[in-house]
């Protein structure tokens, strides 16, 4: 009897245990707080409320932004360097956007608790000039996103921005519906700078303003205002900042002088005559004429000794003397062998 008790409670306990796992309380999935499609479109809410153009889909471009969302999901390491150190246009050109073709691309990027596509983009991005140079571009015309989850419960964005180079897209027929609130227009109209006086012509930047409105206001192509000022498509600016549009240029100066000198010649005198003086006597002159340098003169001509024996033909004179003496000799020496 006691063994049959034991058995039953043995088969009751091991029922128990194997319900105690499903005995806890339920885990709620974690969804994402938005999506690709909302955060685009609150980027063209943004656009058209500051006059801009919609940026068009692309699908490509919302993969490689969707594969960029998925690593820093995965991976927790945020920025816009990805898997094997990949830039946002490697992903791009990698899943096919461009099919091959020259390619420009940019990327915004951004991870909260709970994050919403309408935060995402006013909150986070709007203030920061990088990000809104980006979202404002007049350079791209399409875009695509992505939006993942991490271990942490935290939203993932990322938004590409590109265009292919020489490639003229058409605008879409209507502005996709999404989440509204647009706030009011965050750029402000560039108004042109004055030069200055050697020519040079600085520009201050204001709030709101982009890269891409300064250069198209001055007429200046985008190469030549990031070359300027040491720049590159992803440098932020910043209120206030000097930006050079134009360089000073040095032959306004002298071309200035140039002209006043045309305008305004200086008067010339005629030249006054100057007489012609006598040529007068100095006493230095009086004096040479009036003690004249006494000539020597010319050696006789039968005083051969002294022209031989005199100046540079002393040694010549010296060397005839030795032969004639040596001649001399010879003879002496001659005349007595012959006795």
């Amino acid at each position: 009897m006691i063994t049959h008790q034991k058995k039953r409670f043995l088969a009751l306990l091991t029922i128990l245990l194997m319900f105690i796992p499903l005995a806890g309380a339920p885990q709620p999935a974690r969804a994402q707080a938005g999506t690709p499609f909302e955060v685009l479109a609150e980027i063209n809410s943004l656009r058209i409320a500051n006059g801009m153009q919609p940026l068009i889909e692309n699908q490509y471009l919302n993969l490689a932004a969707q594969n960029h969302a998925d690593w820093i999901a995965a991976t927790g390491q945020g920025g816009h360097i990805g898997a094997g150190g990949s830039t946002a246009a490697d992903r791009a050109l990698a899943v096919g956007y461009g099919g091959g073709a020259s390619v420009r691309v940019t990327e915004n990027w951004a991870r909260g608790p709970g994050l919403t596509a309408y935060s995402c983009v006013y909150d986070m991005w709007a203030p920061s000039s990088a990000h809104i140079n980006n979202m404002l571009t007049t350079w791209h015309n399409e875009f695509g996103a992505g939006v993942a989850l991490d271990s942490q419960g935290m939203t993932v964005y990322v938004v590409k921005f590109g265009h292919v180079v020489g490639s003229v897209p058409q605008q879409p027929p209507s502005v996709p519906s999404g989440p509204t609130g647009t706030p009011a227009p965050l750029i402000q109209p560039v108004a042109t700078a004055q030069p200055n006086p050697d020519g040079s012509v600085i520009h201050i930047v204001r709030f709101g303003q982009t890269l891409w409105a300064i250069a198209e206001a001055y007429g200046i192509s985008m190469i030549t205002l990031l070359e300027q000022n040491y720049l590159t498509e992803d440098s932020a600016i910043y209120p206030d900042q000097e930006l050079l549009i134009v360089p000073a240029n040095l032959e306004v100066e002298e071309d200035v002088n140039e002209d006043d000198a045309e305008a305004t010649p200086t008067p010339t005198e005629e030249p006054t005559p100057t007489p012609t003086r006598t040529p007068t006597r100095t006493p230095q002159a009086q004096a040479e004429e009036a003690t004249p340098t006494p000539t020597e003169a010319p050696n006789p001509a039968g005083n051969v000794l002294a022209n031989i024996f005199s100046g540079d033909t002393l040694w010549i004179g010296i060397g005839l003397v030795g032969v004639s003496l040596f001649g001399i000799a010879l003879l002496f020496f001659t005349s007595s062998r012959l006795k």
